[in-house]
């Protein structure tokens, strides 16, 4: 954490679906992660139960791929 890393995954993959044609990438988050998701234009459209943990539920983000500044 704090590397880089994450971010250039994150635009990669972003960038590469919008290439394929994607017009949204949604995803189910850490709820620790949440706020880094955010910072790149992904919004909360929901929860979901997390698969791994009873009972925990985990912020559905979605990228709008026509809006995604992939450059943030």
């Amino acid at each position: 954490m704090g590397t880089g890393c994450g971010r250039l995954l994150l635009q990669n993959a972003l960038r590469d679906a919008a290439a394929l044609g994607f017009g949204r990438l949604v995803l189910d988050a850490d709820p620790g992660a949440e706020a880094f998701y955010a910072r790149f234009g992904a919004v909360r459209i929901g929860l979901v139960p997390s698969g791994s943990v009873p009972g925990r539920l985990l912020p559905q983000m979605a990228f709008d791929l026509a809006e995604t500044s992939c450059g943030s």
